[in-house]
């Protein structure tokens, strides 16, 4: 299957270009706790008043600020509040006026939870050792379905043969409360004595894609998907745009229809 991998910034860029509602910039000169300048910056003075500033690489990302000044003979943009160091040239920031940096991000969430159930992202998990004489283990954190699971060849070893397969017969999940749940083995058909203890286990199965927080966080959605869910969201929310809306809601309608995954595997409780 295809591998995506977009960051946080640049799912918001991608939408905020589409809808002409982002400078992309590096930090040039002028640099401050409360200033920054870069030449690509033309327009008139106070021309970005207002306007969110939000910081996605280097020493400040992460951090969103507002814009409350703009000189355009040395092209230098002051905001505030003002930092905790002085702005320098490893930072690149992102300005928007039509939507703020908070709406970008909860809007992309927003379309990540609406596709989450139908893309489920493969996952491997080695960090389950067994111990002689316990059937009960903690499922580990993040699965939503168990499809196999394998038995380490020798211990500390890494090495998982085909051999190693534990049959499904043999196991089961059983569910502990809302949020977790243990993988039981069967103690008549799987005995765990010294001759496996200390063994790993290689659990594979299928997660849902988590939200985003920080600008570097990864979606492994779809990205066509995402943005143009994305699109939708937003411009509902905003009068006169309907139109545009539904277009870019049946553009993540028939993307959503193409990118589904299904289900594979032992469901699990906790999602």
């Amino acid at each position: 299957m295809p591998v995506y991998s977009k960051a946080l910034y640049n799912l918001r860029q991608s939408v905020s270009l589409g809808l002409d509602d982002c400078y992309v910039c590096k930090v040039d000169a002028n640099a401050t706790n409360a200033t920054m300048a870069n030449a690509a910056l033309l327009r008139a003075d106070d021309y970005y008043n207002g306007w969110d500033c939000r910081f996605y690489l280097g020493t400040h990302k992460d951090t969103t600020r507002e814009v409350t000044d703009f000189v355009n003979s040395n092209t230098t943009l002051t905001f505030a509040p003002v930092l905790a160091s002085a702005t320098d040239t490893t930072d690149y920031f992102e300005l928007h006026k039509r939507f703020t940096t908070l709406q970008y991000n909860d809007a992309i969430n927003r379309a990540i939870e609406l596709g989450k159930d139908e893309y489920l992202l493969d996952k491997k998990d080695e960090t389950t050792a067994l111990v002689s004489g316990t059937y009960e283990y903690a499922v580990p954190s993040g699965f939503r379905y168990i499809s196999q699971i394998y038995l380490e060849s020798v211990a500390a070893s890494g090495v998982y043969n085909t051999s190693d397969l534990i049959d499904k017969s043999k196991w089961w999940v059983v569910p502990v409360n809302a949020t977790n749940s243990v993988l039981k083995f069967d103690d008549n058909r799987f005995g765990i004595s010294t001759g496996e203890a200390g063994r790993d286990l290689r659990i594979i199965g299928q997660q849902l894609q988590s939200n985003l927080t920080n600008d570097a966080d990864t979606c492994a959605l779809p990205s066509e998907f995402v943005i143009q869910q994305t699109r939708a969201i937003l411009l509902m929310q905003e009068k006169g745009s309907e139109a545009q809306a539904q277009q870019a809601q049946n553009r993540a309608d028939v993307e959503r229809r193409r990118m589904v995954i299904p289900a594979s595997g032992v469901s699990v409780w906790e999602v």
